[in-house]
């Protein structure tokens, strides 16, 4: 069924100088991912911008409610873009724009059949880091477009996906994949070699460094929790070089505050990136394809389960679904929090779904029908370049909102949420930014709980701390006060102490650079500490098992 109403759509080339008018009125002066501009205007400068059904969205007035760093882009580059244009879109639905879930890297792969799409997307990003000289622990992830070039212009990296195998799964498959191609650089038989023997070692004199690396990495696997990237990768690059000079090595180790990242021996120290896929990139679409852009039509319609049903029969090629954003989306449709937002649903010209089957999917859940702009005639070859910009946060929609500690007040909300809906300990479970605006307006007072607990971010989370604080801040303030307080500062606190123990584990977990204690882990433990300071019970072993036989719940707070 097709909706009359306010909202009308179209399909636009939007020169340098509307963009500049159109630029005057957007509708929140948000931060501008700088990476992501970058990108965008490098792609429509070189002419590789795709019209793809994401939209301009406009309010009826011509604020501009999405679209804002495309139309920097178009500044920047200098270029002419097309686009679809969507008109009349009520100003109430902004904080419900880019809700939807984007797509990771490792999806597009899976969508082009790329054998081991995941581990190869976190290869790439790995080669991206290190190649731009961007330390691994303080990298921002590239966007997919500049991952996608890098493959394309070095395409021999999926030569190294099976040679890494032969590591697993002592060195994750990703970070194996990455070292395995750039120690090939420099020695193809030395870097096959190197990675076997992690892997399977033999007796020799000379493979020193790998044994060691092989402790430190079953130590690592056996101690449980996540493994962090940046210490593995550098351990690694550490007993490389030591077995490509064949040099013995005292002791493996690294201190990421006392030393810089290591670098691949071997490898040519240059000024910049080692290479830049840049320069010779082709368009992604043909002349042929643009001129089809005439074709394309969208059309606002209130789409019902059982349209859903149909439209997800000519889904053959898209990416797996997940299940916890189905969720997500299914609540919001049944709480009534689903707006037409000027997100689209696209369809190919041969009638096969491009974008949309979680939403479809959702409806179908919830049984609901909900409204949405359903844009048909897209070329197939432009389905890799949906969705692969970056979704707006709860953070961003907060500092809209004029909110302060806006990254960590939303990770308070999120673990506020999950507390009352006792879903800590459920893999699949996450708020939609619906929920979470409902967890603040019904709980204001966890601002006073996150300044409360600001110092503590040095050994704990500080959103796990504040939703706890909060917590507890409803059973006894006093109390909840007091117990934070001394976890803060550790003053006067007995060996028998809850709080002792509780601050203990916290700091030395903290400080180790090998493993992090699970962030489920620290919700019981906090709640264990917190429920014997109540009742004034000493503790001799703060501890909660998680595993095997003897597993508990997580704890409740009394």
């Amino acid at each position: 069924m097709i909706l009359e109403n306010q909202v009308v759509s179209r399909v636009a080339t939007i020169t340098p100088e509307q963009a500049n008018r159109y630029i005057e009125k957007f509708f929140a002066k948000t931060r501008v991912d700088q990476r992501l501009l970058l990108t965008y205007s490098r792609d429509m400068r070189l002419h590789r911008w795709v019209l793809n059904g994401a939209p301009i969205v406009l309010t009826a007035d011509g604020s501009v409610l999405d679209g804002r760093i495309r139309l920097l882009a178009c500044v920047q580059s200098g270029t002419p873009f097309d686009t679809l244009v969507v008109e009349g879109i009520a100003a109430d639905s902004y904080e419900t724009i880019d809700s939807v879930r984007k797509r990771t890297l490792a999806d597009v792969l899976s969508i082009r059949h790329e054998r081991h799409g995941r581990p190869l997307a976190a290869a790439l990003r790995v080669i991206w880091a290190y190649t731009n000289r961007v330390p691994p622990s303080a990298m921002k992830s590239p966007s997919p477009v500049s991952l996608l070039g890098l493959l394309e212009e070095r395409p021999d990296i999926r030569d190294s996906v099976l040679p890494a195998l032969a590591a697993m799964p002592l060195l994750p498959h990703g970070c194996g994949i990455a070292l395995h191609y750039l120690m090939s650089l420099i020695d193809p038989r030395k870097a096959d070699r190197f990675i076997a023997l992690i892997g399977e070692p033999v007796s020799n004199d000379n493979i020193g460094p790998v044994i060691q690396l092989r402790q430190i990495l079953e130590e690592l696997r056996g101690q449980g929790g996540s493994r962090k990237q940046s210490y593995i990768l550098a351990i690694t690059i550490k007993a490389w070089n030591a077995f490509y000079a064949n040099r013995p090595l005292k002791r493996l180790k690294y201190s990421p505050d006392g030393e810089q990242f290591p670098q691949i021996l071997g490898i040519k120290e240059t000024d910049g990136p080692l290479f830049d896929y840049v320069k010779d990139s082709p368009p992604l679409i043909d002349n042929n394809v643009q001129n089809t852009y005439c074709n394309i039509t969208a059309n606002i319609v209130m789409i019902s389960p059982d349209i859903s049903e149909e439209m997800l029969e000519r889904n053959n090629s898209n990416r797996h679904v997940s299940a916890s954003v189905i969720n997500k989306y299914s609540r919001d449709m049944l709480a009534g929090r689903w707006l037409l937002n000027g997100q689209t649903i696209k369809v190919s010209s041969s009638g096969k779904l491009l974008d949309g089957q979680h939403r479809l999917e959702a409806a179908k859940k919830a049984k609901r029908s909900f409204p949405a702009i359903i844009v048909e005639g897209l070329a197939e070859e432009t389905f890799g370049s949906l969705d692969i910009g970056h979704r707006r946060s709860m953070s961003d929609i907060l500092r809209e909102r004029g909110e302060s500690n806006t990254i960590v007040l939303a990770s308070s909300l999120r673990w506020l949420w999950m507390v009352k809906n006792e879903v800590v300990l459920a893999a699949n479970s996450s708020p939609t930014n619906g929920e979470l605006l409902s967890i603040l307006e019904e709980s204001p007072e966890i601002r006073q709980s996150l300044r409360h607990v600001t110092p503590i971010g040095k050994i704990m989370g500080t959103g796990i701390a504040a939703a706890l604080h909060y917590t507890f801040s409803k059973i006894d303030f006093a109390k909840a006060d007091e117990f934070f307080s001394r976890i803060i500062d550790g003053v006067q606190l007995a060996e028998s102490s809850p709080i002792y123990h509780l601050r203990e584990r916290l700091i030395r977990t903290r400080s180790s650079h090998r493993v992090r204690l699970a962030e489920a882990e620290r919700v019981a433990l906090t709640i264990k500490a917190w429920n014997a300071f109540r009742e004034n019970r000493p503790m001799q072993l703060l501890a909660w098992r998680n595993r095997g036989a003897t597993r508990e719940a997580l704890p409740t707070p009394a």
